[in-house]
């Protein structure tokens, strides 16, 4: 008679643990990121965040009336990317760079790192590229 019950139990426990991991799952969408389009964005690295889960930067863009806006760019994670030839130190505040992005749906100030571009045309990836390795050579 027990067994008769075990697989309503076991159902019910898969399906419970498919419940609680459905966050952790949904916390990597780039569902808030227009992965269609791609902005460029000249300006400076303010901060470099090498933390887990994602790798972040914090940009200044200048504007034309002579000001900066301020852009958050979250990228991928640092084991990803330390597969892929970035380090703690790829990025520091105070370099001039161009950083391609994939913007907020939503339209605030920032997005999803696609590239990082050095004024001496070295670029690196932070998305996976088709036909290639996923980062190229660039300051490491």
């Amino acid at each position: 008679m027990r067994l008769k019950f075990a697989p309503v139990r076991t159902a019910a426990l898969v399906l419970a643990a498919t419940a609680l991991g459905a966050p952790a799952y949904a916390h990597h969408s780039t569902a808030m990121f227009d992965m269609e389009h791609t902005v460029s964005l000249t300006g400076t690295v303010k901060d470099f965040q090498w933390t887990q889960p994602h790798t972040w930067i914090d940009f200044e863009v200048p504007t034309a009336a002579g000001g900066v806006e301020q852009y958050g760019v979250e990228g991928m994670s640092p084991s990803y990317l330390g597969r892929n030839g970035w380090s703690k130190h790829t990025l520091s505040a105070g370099d001039k760079v161009t950083l391609s992005i994939h913007p907020l749906k939503d339209g605030r100030k920032g997005g999803f790192d696609a590239s990082v571009t050095w004024p001496n045309g070295k670029t690196m990836y932070n998305l996976p590229q088709r036909g290639g390795a996923a980062a190229a050579e660039g300051k490491q």
